[in-house]
């Protein structure tokens, strides 16, 4: 029990700070010392986080990874591609309420690190004409840009828990396509529907005329994510090379000149952002290194709680502590495969759990490019999160159960 209000202190204080405007990279940090200090605190735990973090190749993925999705965010912002193709789009669909939630459910598809920046100034041209609040900016792209956490066949986390759990993976989704469903419901009516209805787009012989250019648009828009999809699940690319020749293409095809390829370098050192994501990694380290996840988990197993309610709380505290979909099944499925493997409901029910954790958590790196993007406060813009969530949570139960 200890460990429990350990880890719930830690957590209170890291949302405290957030709440008094501390960077997330600081926040993180702050976290992961008090965290340090209540678990009998050891050299060896900080030189063996230090070494994770530092000598770890996924953390300078990660890094590059993110740094190199923000150039391709500057070269799409400042060449006018992210304008044209919202233009394209309402051409087509004749409806910014229908962009809210297409622009970044579609880029959801690509489950690249750090994302959430692509579609992010997509929404923002798309809800000018309804005057929303930077929270509910952040909120919309936060969440319809993870319908498919679940359902995705590329989603790291959906292969990784299919093979901890010896589930299919085609099983596992088809177990959990109800989830996308509600999700999108759930965003739809709470999100879209209130917004006033846009009056239907007429098309002009101007617009007809310009339908080349759209289409132009279109392909720079849309190209660099499928390049990059095919390369890191057709030719088992990292993220970051992918990355990287997804933006050597484009800085071809707009023929940038060392001025604005300068422009471009400095533009995407954010430091506070990339600060953020080194934070989230020491505090992940720290669960580790502390092993104060596995002492929550034998508090949990010796409660007498049936187990499936166990491995869903373990699920949700996985994804609230970690922020990412491989954290919450790298933390639960092991304990999913001791005590249930091959069970499709016992995995679902890890699965959506650590899903709803992790939308909920302060360390989701999609979140926090999200709400650095629109200058959003964290608690005003986590609360509708959260009203989804338990709805969500709730959902999952009562399937469980009948």
């Amino acid at each position: 029990m200890i460990a429990v209000l350990k880890i719930c202190v830690t957590l209170i204080f890291v949302v405290a700070l957030l709440q008094r405007k501390i960077s997330i990279g600081n926040s993180m940090f702050a976290g992961a010392s008090l965290l340090f200090i209540m678990c009998s605190p050891q050299w060896i735990t900080l030189v063996l986080v230090g070494q994770s973090l530092l000598l770890n190749l996924s953390t300078w993925e990660i890094i590059l990874a993110l740094y190199l999705v923000m150039c391709l965010e500057y070269q799409l912002r400042t060449h006018g591609i992210i304008d044209g193709l919202m233009e394209a789009a309402r051409t087509l669909l004749k409806s910014d309420k229908v962009l809210l939630a297409l622009m970044p459910a579609f880029l959801g598809f690509l489950p690249s690190l750090g994302g959430a920046i692509f579609s992010a100034p997509l929404v923002e041209s798309a809800g000018k004409q309804y005057n929303l609040s930077p929270e509910r900016k952040t909120a919309i792209n936060y969440w319809f840009r993870h319908l498919w956490e679940c359902t995705n066949p590329i989603v790291p986390a959906v292969l990784l828990a299919s093979e901890i759990a010896k589930v299919p993976v085609g099983a596992l989704i088809a177990h959990m396509l109800w989830v996308s469903v509600l999700c999108f419901l759930l965003g739809w009516f709470y999100y879209i529907s209130p917004l006033k209805s846009q009056v239907g787009i007429q098309t002009s012989k101007a617009d007809l005329r310009s339908q080349k250019n759209n289409y132009w648009y279109v392909f720079m828009a849309v190209g660099p994510i499928i390049a990059n999809f095919v390369l890191v699940v057709g030719f088992s690319f990292g993220p970051a090379l992918s990355m990287f020749l997804a933006v050597a293409f484009m800085t071809l095809m707009l023929r940038q000149v060392p001025k604005d390829m300068i422009a471009m370098l400095k533009h995407a050192f954010d430091s506070k952002m990339l600060w953020g994501v080194v934070g989230i990694l020491f505090f992940q380290y720290m669960l580790k290194e502390t092993g104060i996840i596995a002492d929550v988990a034998l508090v949990l197993q010796n409660s007498g709680i049936p187990m499936v309610l166990v491995i869903g709380a373990i699920g949700f505290l996985a994804g609230v502590l970690t922020g990412t979909s491989q954290g919450y099944v790298a933390i639960s499925f092991p304990l999913v495969a001791a005590v249930a493997t091959g069970d499709i409901t016992v995995s679902v029910v890890a699965y959506v759990a650590g899903f709803a954790g992790q939308m909920l958590s302060p360390a989701h790196l999609c979140f926090l490019v999200t709400l650095d993007y629109f200058k959003a406060d964290f608690l005003k813009s986590m609360k509708s999160i959260t009203v989804l969530s338990v709805v969500l949570l709730l959902a999952l139960s009562i399937i469980t159960i009948f």
